[in-house]
């Protein structure tokens, strides 16, 4: 027999699920080479035969488990057997999976294919036992003493290409927190477990900036790039670092809430992603709250700081500038400070001569003809809001179209977008 990979020889086998034909000689082979302490044989009821000869063959004695199929001509009774007891197997043996070895050499061509499909949901480790010699004219079976064990990884193990696709779908949806489950998932039954955690860790903190969990992200996004620096060490990484290293420092500052404007932009941005995902009532809120903090931040601005968030402490009331104090809500409450609406903020900077803020006043005044609440009006009326009429799509886009005529929004596209995922990401 000779070698086709000297390294395979060296691997930790301790158990062998193999498909079962006519033929013993190839099982034996690859048996006697890697000795393990398990044979799981998958056999027909007529080749259940063949794997007892087999078993009674071996110069030790591995413990033997028998899958049996009657319809082993048929691609979906012997998938389903196989789906059925690979699970069962793992649980008894307590065998990692890692250590398994999946011979797929014997059987019909059915079973040695459904014994594939089945397979490389679990394992990694695939071989077979080919050779240099056939009889029949090199169409028929490996001439005894000519074999030659072939291995090869799981080719869905190797290059994740269904889970990473998948993974890439929900990312691209900005279903973050589901595409990190698929690549936790994935990440054990893979050569490159820590590559795939690490994305994990990297959805993970987009899933938390997407809901405004800016402490959280910041967690998971220098964690994760902690891991990821090692790993594309001197290699291309298809703009990731540079990508999570953005995104972190995005979140270290909207948590920290010392660039209010950049908070604005990340309310903004995500008012267009979760639109896009059809959720135009929590858009529309999203939408609402930039609305009020473009005004809160205005206002903070024109009284140097005296009215933080739309709201003054009663120890700064005295040093406001008259013009506000002269306005009804701007009195102090109970406890002695000042708390404004959406409304009352930017009639709060129309007191003090904004320009912007007096033409949204002027629109107010038209009552039951104002653009500004009719829009925001919808918001308030939604089911998340004090009413139960949706928003939808054309509510929240006469809010776009409110917030880009009266405050000057860009919202034709985000301005820090999540970049889509890169499959080169996983390479």
């Amino acid at each position: 027999m000779k070698e086709a990979d000297t390294n395979q020889t060296e691997m930790k086998v301790r158990a062998v699920l193999m498909s079962v034909g006519g033929s013993p000689e190839p099982l034996l082979v690859i048996l006697r080479r890697h000795r393990p302490e398990q044979v799981w044989y998958f056999c027909s009821v007529e080749s259940r035969s063949v794997a007892e000869e087999v078993q009674a063959q071996l110069e030790w004695r591995p413990l033997a488990r028998y899958v049996e199929v009657e319809r082993f001509e048929e691609l979906g009774p012997c998938y389903r057997e196989l789906r059925r007891k690979i699970p069962e197997l793992l649980a008894e043996s307590k065998i990692p999976r890692s250590e398994v070895l999946v011979d797929y050499t014997g059987g019909s061509k059915t079973m040695s294919a459904a014994l594939v499909l089945a397979a490389v949901e679990w394992f990694h480790r695939f071989s077979y036992i080919g050779g240099e010699k056939r009889d029949k004219g090199g169409l028929g079976i490996v001439v005894g003493g000519t074999e030659r064990c072939l291995y090869q990884g799981n080719p869905w193990e190797e290059l994740a290409v269904r889970e990473g696709e998948r993974a890439k779908v929900l990312w691209d949806q900005h279903h973050y927190e589901a595409a990190a489950g698929v690549l936790s998932e994935t990440a054990p039954r893979v050569a490159r477990r820590l590559r795939f955690e690490a994305l994990a860790e990297v959805a993970r903190g987009m899933a938390a900036r997407h809901r405004m969990d800016f402490g959280g992200a910041r967690s998971h996004l220098h964690g994760a790039r902690g891991r990821l620096r090692p790993m594309f060490e001197g290699r291309e990484d298809a703009g990731l670092l540079e990508m999570v290293g953005t995104a972190l420092e995005i979140c270290e500052s909207c948590a920290e809430g010392g660039d209010g404007e950049l908070l604005l932009r990340e309310l903004l941005d995500n008012a267009l992603r979760t639109a896009g995902q059809g959720r135009y009532e929590d858009a529309a809120a999203r939408l609402y709250r930039a609305m009020e903090l473009q005004g809160q931040l205005w206002l903070e601005k024109a009284t140097d700081g005296l009215m933080r968030h739309g709201r003054c402490s009663a120890e700064k009331w005295s040093a406001l500038p008259e013009a506000l104090k002269a306005l009804p809500f701007c009195r102090p409450d109970e406890g002695g400070s000042v708390r404004l609406s959406l409304e009352q903020v930017f009639r709060a900077l129309a007191a003090l001569g904004d320009e912007q803020a007096l033409g949204i006043v002027a629109d107010l005044e038209q009552g039951v003809h104002s653009r500004w609440r009719r829009a925001t009006e919808k918001r308030n009326a939604g089911i998340l809001a004090h009413g139960i009429t949706p928003v939808g799509r054309e509510g929240f886009e006469e809010m776009k179209q409110l917030a880009t005529d009266f405050l000057g929004f860009d919202l034709t596209r985000e301005s820090h977008p999540i970049p889509k995922f890169d499959l080169r990401w996983l390479e």
